[in-house]
């Protein structure tokens, strides 16, 4: 790579020459230079760097430079900060790189850190970018043994691999505005499921490739004790320079969810930063904002900067291994989530607005964290009650919307079925087989009470105990409202003249019901019959009593299908329960007259 070679710009729109970088061809031991980030009131300080030589790794992604860092910056931050990544790295005013790792060396009481080279970070924005100068020969450390860690080493570990120069995260730290502490555990470590009879979306649907809410831990982020919610002040997108907070964000709005890190290097409305990944999504689109820092804690396991997601300026278009970079003139544009939620019992309402990233993956600890932080801060309890839930989807790629209303009851956590089932919907559509549903729109109104308003089936009968095909069958459902009143329900259903079996089977069941072993799952031909299928499976207010017929095709003697139903709606209730009333089909000649019908 030549002196004068200048590189053309990609996504960045502009043209650069070498001589704003030092790239590692140039890197010598014993380089002195500054670094840049904010420590505290948002304001950028300088520290002291020298450099100790080059790693050289296999690929051009593994090298790193390694520096000792110095000056009060850094001993205010309590030495390498989570949050600083990204601080840019400077020798004689040409940038090498961000500051990306902390390190450890017991040769050495001064605090180490790695800069990833500006070549890599560059090309995340720069596909012309992509032939990196070999490293200095003579700077490369070749002696030098090289450990990587999750955190910073112990004293024992240094003592007993003295020689060896030890690299560890500056981890990405994760603030959570506007959130409850469960909400934030949920979002953190995912959310187990309750034991329950109630069937969701997700248990009737083989969604294949649904990930599930196992938490944002599992991506390596880490979520910071606690934000500058309310107390950071406003920042000017046009003063953002080299050494200035930013941001990538999964969520923001009345519920903010994102990490701070450090502006390496801009030019125009073109930024890059971390110096390292963010959750490696590669082409993304997450929020960019600035970031308020108020201050630097010091900590005995890793300092952090304390601050706060501001303004959203554009949006991160690359997340890789080496940094993220994104445009100022490219707007976010997410998923806008509403979550309306009314407590029946008490004047409190909350209406919520969150825009989302349309990142699959990590939809679902999205949606349970903010349902749940919606439910817990209007309710402000945890406990029994009875919730009906509308939930409207929308998207550019769907046919049409998705509309579907629900009720649930628990006698231990109401909060938890709605943000559930709402989780299960849009995984079903987002990893659905047919296209991509481009989800623009997600609402749900929420609507609690702390009343139980169970049915319990008690009770289901039929007026025989024998019929011929053609027949109808009278059934009467004994239903008793939880400690409340008894109440019946009547109804008949005929038997298909053309039903071939011996023996059926009436069954009264409320919401949806899994699969009989004679039975096939429901074919769908496109994402309009998903949708269908979503919105019409029946809901727990639904009462539903279904004729089922052993398959006499079946090898299994009691393999079952349904073959009619109807149903009852009992709106705001949830029926729980099952009951089954069996009969035997006979020859016509054999059939019961009506004057031998049983009494109730």
């Amino acid at each position: 790579m030549s002196i004068g070679l200048v590189l053309l710009v990609g996504l960045l729109a502009v043209a650069y020459d070498r001589s704003e970088f030092l790239f590692l061809d140039e890197i010598e031991i014993g380089m002195t230079g500054i670094g840049k980030t904010i420590v505290e009131d948002d304001t950028i300080s300088e520290f002291a760097v020298e450099v100790i030589g080059i790693i050289d790794r296999n690929g051009d992604l593994g090298d790193f430079i390694a520096i000792r860092v110095s000056g009060a910056a850094i001993g205010r931050a309590g030495g390498v900060a989570q949050g600083m990544s990204g601080s840019p790295v400077y020798i004689d005013g040409k940038l090498i790189g961000a500051l990306s790792r902390a390190g450890g060396w017991s040769k050495d009481l001064t605090p180490i850190a790695l800069v990833t080279p500006i070549e890599p970070m560059l090309a995340v924005l720069d596909d012309a970018a992509s032939a990196f100068a070999e490293p200095n020969e003579a700077a490369v450390l070749k002696d030098l043994a090289f450990v990587e860690l999750d955190s910073p080493p112990s004293s024992e570990l240094l003592a007993v691999l003295p020689d060896a120069l030890f690299s560890y995260p500056v981890t990405t730290p994760l603030v959570a505005h506007g959130m409850s502490e469960r909400a934030r555990e949920v979002l953190m470590d995912g959310f187990r499921r309750p034991e329950t009879d109630l069937l969701l979306i997700d248990d009737i649907l083989s969604v294949p490739f649904g990930p599930g809410a196992v938490g944002l831990s599992s991506l390596g982020l880490s979520l910071l004790p606690a934000s500058g919610e309310g107390l950071g002040g406003s920042i000017d997108p046009e003063t953002l320079e080299p050494g200035s907070s930013i941001g990538a964000a999964f969520a923001v709005g009345d519920m903010t969810i994102g990490s701070l890190g450090t502006l390496t290097y801009r030019d125009g409305d073109a930024l890059i930063g971390y110096g390292h990944r963010f959750v490696n999504n590669g082409p993304s689109s997450f929020a960019m904002t600035t970031v308020s820092i108020i201050d630097t804690m010091k900590s005995f396991e890793a300092s952090y900067k304390f601050g706060t997601l501001a303004d959203t300026i554009g949006t991160v278009l690359e997340d890789r291994y080496a940094a993220i970079g994104g445009r100022m003139d490219v707007p976010f544009d997410g998923i806008d989530l509403t979550l309306d939620v009314v407590d029946l019992d008490s004047p409190r309402e909350s209406a919520y607005a969150v825009e989302l990233v349309d990142e699959p993956r990590m939809m679902s600890e999205l949606l349970l964290s903010t349902g749940f932080d919606a439910i817990d801060r209007t309710l402000d309890r945890i406990g029994q009650g009875t919730v009906t839930v509308t939930y409207v989807v929308d998207g550019e790629g769907m046919p049409k919307p998705l509309a579907r209303r629900d009720t649930f009851m628990s006698a231990i956590d109401i909060a938890v079925y709605p943000p559930l089932q709402l989780a299960a919907i849009v995984g079903s559509l987002q990893y659905n087989a047919f296209a991509d549903p481009e989800i623009t729109s997600i609402a749900a109104t929420i609507e609690i009470t702390d009343k139980i308003q169970g049915i319990w089936i008690n009770n289901l009968q039929i007026d025989r105990l024998t019929y011929a095909a053609g027949d109808t069958i009278r059934f009467r459902v004994s239903l008793q409202t939880f400690q409340g009143e008894a109440f019946i329900r009547e109804g008949e259903i005929r038997i298909p003249q053309e039903l071939l079996t011996e023996r059926i089977e009436l069954r009264a069941y409320g919401g949806p019901r899994y699969l009989e072993s004679g039975e096939t799952p429901d074919v769908f031909e496109s994402l309009s019959d998903l949708i269908d299928a979503i919105a019409g499976f029946p809901s727990y207010e639904t009462l539903t009593v279904e004729l089922f017929a052993v398959d006499p095709f079946s090898v299994k003697s009691d393999a079952l299908v349904g073959i009619t139903e109807i149903e009852f709606d009992f709106p705001g209730f949830v029926l729980y329960g099952e009951r089954e009333a069996f009969a035997i089909i006979l020859p016509p000649s054999n059939a019961v007259t009506e004057d031998e019908e049983t009494d109730w």
